[in-house]
């Protein structure tokens, strides 16, 4: 009867460690999937600061359109990235640039969408950091 019940509890303990690991959903890079991991050499990384230039430039369109030409940003660098695997590739960008002649730093988020053939990028929002 003991050995029985060890046996019952044994095999749980079994079943759900196993559960736990089949559904625990992390990559081997120790990140959950779908979390967002960090861009290395962000500043010596040419495509970050393209996407970051491509921001930049998409925010004072944007303030443009909304006929805001006072605070157009000029576009300084890209200072931190890290990327999120979604429906593409969504990108949070930490920019620095000069909007009325002082430095200020700009939280960013384009998503890329890597199977269209213009690759498209869209700018999600764009924001000064407090």
């Amino acid at each position: 009867m003991v050995k029985n019940k060890l046996k019952n509890l044994a095999l749980s303990f079994l079943a759900i460690t196993l559960l736990l690991i089949i559904f625990t959903p992390v990559n081997g890079y120790r990140t959950i999937v779908g979390g967002q991991t960090p861009v290395e050499d962000v500043e010596k990384d040419k495509a970050m600061q393209a996407l970051g230039r491509f921001a930049v430039e998409e925010h004072n369109k944007n303030q443009e359109n909304d006929g805001d030409t006072s605070n157009q940003i000029e576009f300084s660098q890209v200072v931190g990235a890290e990327k999120q695997i979604v429906s593409g590739i969504k990108y949070f960008l930490t920019i620095e640039g000069i909007e009325n002649g002082k430095k200020k730093t700009f939280d960013s988020v384009v998503l890329i969408k890597p199977w269209s053939k213009s690759e498209d990028k869209e700018l999600i929002s764009f924001s000064p950091i407090q």
